[in-house]
């Protein structure tokens, strides 16, 4: 068997913004994973899939190195590492690629209880025997987050959904949707959307016209067969505002979307990317820092027409249909009560779990 060589070694020679989106959001998100993960759990992994050479040729930091420097400067790695130990997995498929990673993580001097450990070889072949031993020998993951970052389109649906199905785990997907379009109409690449999507559903895409519609009946597909509670989507966008990819996050736990949304939101509006509100296709917001509440002032009056609901409620609601922060909620609600468009406590106060009435005023 010819050895795997890197199918896209031109990745290393540049450093573009949406690489920086990516590497930032992933940096964001663990510094608030590692140490909700690590007051309990006993032991936190990360695990890279496509750990690639460490570093770009014009010296930013690749995702191992973004992860690994995330957790040994956390200013509360002392306290994670007093309640657990962190395992950092790299995995990479091509041997030069490997090499050079094991190179630049000399430079890092870890402290006990932290290990990191790379693996050459195909990242669905290591994760399969993984996965095969911890079923034999009836074990369960532990807290794992799981980085599929793909050079193309070639992703294990099923492997994905094996990985989703530790009730602790949560995968940070890569989705290439600008190389996926044209695969699902290329008769060459079925064996690859078979294998991705699991379901052949995904034969009827290519029927559907609007591009927007068709990468979104994807992604829904997708997510589908992976199986999680919670999945927060970005759409990263080209020059043209076309999208070149989608970044999927999917977890079981209110927290670590609550976590990934908060993230997101925290990214600088230049990156070029998008969420969508709910499922319809109508109701994408772009991140920007000051956000546009007008889809979520909406959303309020369609969801609770003519309903009386306290706060708590809503906020379980949100948090499921809306790619919205709580203090996007807040100032929301803020400015309809004070148009009258609401009514409840002449002052609100969040921390009380107010009830709020959406009824519809009465005209004579």
């Amino acid at each position: 068997m010819r050895p795997y060589s890197d199918e896209n070694p031109d990745y290393w020679q540049d450093y573009n913004n949406l690489q920086r989106v990516k590497h930032d959001l992933l940096k964001r998100y663990l510094g608030g994973w590692f140490p909700k993960l690590g007051s309990w759990s006993g032991r936190i992994l990360y695990i890279d899939c496509h750990a690639g050479r460490g570093k770009h040729e014009t010296g930013q930091k690749g995702s191992p190195i973004i992860a690994l420097e995330t957790f040994l400067s956390h200013s509360w790695r002392t306290e994670i590492l007093k309640k657990s130990e962190a395992r950092f997995f790299f995995i990479e498929a091509d041997e030069q690629n490997k090499e050079m990673l094991e190179k630049h993580l000399t430079d890092y001097k870890l402290p006990h209880k932290v290990s990191v450990f790379v693996e050459h070889g195909n990242f669905q072949k290591v994760l399969q025997k993984e996965i095969d031993e911890l079923h034999e020998r009836k074990s369960s993951m532990a807290p794992a987050f799981v980085f599929v970052d793909p050079y193309g389109f070639t992703l294990p649906g099923r492997l994905l959904a094996e990985l989703k199905a530790f009730e602790r785990s949560e995968l940070f997907i890569t989705f290439m949707w600008r190389w996926v379009d044209m695969a699902i109409r290329n008769p060459a690449h079925i064996e690859n959307m078979n294998a991705l999507f699991v379901t052949p559903e995904w034969r009827d895409l290519p029927n559907i016209p609007d591009p927007e519609e068709r990468c979104e009946a994807a992604i829904r597909l997708l997510c589908r067969e992976l199986g999680a509670k919670y999945f927060t989507r970005i759409k990263m966008l080209g020059e043209h505002n076309e999208i070149k990819y989608v970044l999927i996050h999917a977890t079981n736990h209110t927290k670590g979307r609550e976590l990934m949304l908060d993230a997101m939101w925290k990214m600088c509006p230049t990156g070029g990317f998008k969420a969508r509100v709910n499922d319809n296709p109508n109701q994408e917001i772009l991140i920007e820092p000051q956000p546009n509440l007008e889809p979520l002032k909406q959303w309020l009056g369609r969801k609770y027409s003519n309903k009386t609901v306290s706060v708590e409620e809503i906020y379980s609601a949100l948090n499921e249909e809306t790619s919205y922060l709580k203090k996007h909620l807040h100032e929301a609600l803020k400015e309809l009560h004070k148009h009258g468009q609401i009514t409840g406590p002449e002052k609100l106060i969040f921390s009380h779990n107010p009830q709020l009435s959406f009824a519809q005023k009465k005209t004579r």
